[in-house]
């Protein structure tokens, strides 16, 4: 991709907020006089709109958006009592937190809206998995490091790609050779290097959601119940982000299965990191469905 992702340098206050939200980390601030832009992960910025939505001065513009059309302004303050519409417009993907713990009372909070979803039929498949202690999400870091360090490797070799095509199906070896791998050989460097975090984002908190891989309509029901936590956890002041990277992780390592007592007939569908926004998005994201038809 020709990306023509720009700055205006005389309004760029080079907080370096934009480096910090980019999920590709496309953006580096040099000490304090500037922020650049990585030449090698430009052709993986995906337009997710977290730099302009965050820039204080409105200094950032990515190639294709803009900030009258493709943006609103934030409320100054989200009271307690906010109309559903406005929770839902404020609520953004949260992928940088503060160094402080998640109360287990917050957790439940959250645990408990997900009891709230409505499953397609009875009985209740979804099982979750709390991960409350930051050091445990730390300790499985390096084991999900390993399976996208061998995914790559496997990739590079036509015989495996025969294999894995055949077992995850054509779309999801589509994303796996269009979207992971490419970000993955990028990524990988930083993450085994201890400089980067992409997976697990150091959240202090995560949430897995399985079922028991012979049940029926279980992925329906965990999406549903994904999406009662993330509001919740907006409610109660906290943020997170659903990382589709950690759930393959975690089905192709045995030691990450036992780590977080998976049971052997269940498979990891979701799950969400947790915990307190480290910054304040200035603004949220307009976006459009594909199409919308009334009949």
């Amino acid at each position: 991709m020709n990306n023509t992702n720009s700055i205006n340098r005389n309004t760029c206050k080079v907080c370096g907020l934009c480096a910090e939200v980019c999920p590709m980390k496309i953006m580096i601030k040099n000490d304090s006089t500037e922020i650049s832009f990585r030449q090698d992960r430009l052709p993986l910025c995906i337009k997710c709109g977290q730099c302009m939505a965050v820039c204080p001065t409105k200094s950032f513009v990515v190639e294709g958006l803009s900030y009258s059309k493709d943006f609103f302004e934030m409320p100054d303050q989200i009271a307690p009592d906010i109309m559903f519409f406005n929770m839902i417009a404020t609520r953004r993907a949260v992928r940088n937190f503060k160094d402080k713990p998640v109360p287990k009372e917050l957790l439940e909070k959250i645990v408990q809206a997900m009891t709230f979803a409505p499953p397609g039929f009875t009985p209740i498949k979804t099982e979750i998995t709390i991960i409350q202690d930051a050091e445990v999400v730390r300790k499985a870091l390096p084991h999900m490091i390993k399976v996208y360090d061998d995914l790559v490797a496997a990739m590079n070799n036509p015989i495996a790609r025969i294999f894995i095509r055949h077992k995850v199906g054509a779309a999801k070896y589509k994303t796996i050779k269009n979207h992971v791998v490419p970000l993955m050989k990028s990524r990988l460097p930083e993450l085994k290097s201890g400089k980067e975090d992409t997976i697990t984002r150091h959240a202090p908190s995560m949430i897995l959601l399985h079922a028991d891989r012979n049940a029926e309509n279980y992925e329906t029901d965990i999406h549903i119940a994904l999406t009662y936590g993330f509001l919740a956890a907006h409610a109660l002041g906290l943020g997170g982000s659903a990382m589709d990277l950690i759930p393959p992780a975690i089905e192709n390592s045995r030691e990450l299965r036992r780590m977080f007592s998976i049971p052997e007939s269940n498979t990891v569908v979701g799950s969400m990191i947790l915990g307190y926004p480290k910054y304040r998005y200035q603004r949220g994201i307009k976006r459009e469905l594909k199409g919308v038809l009334w009949i």
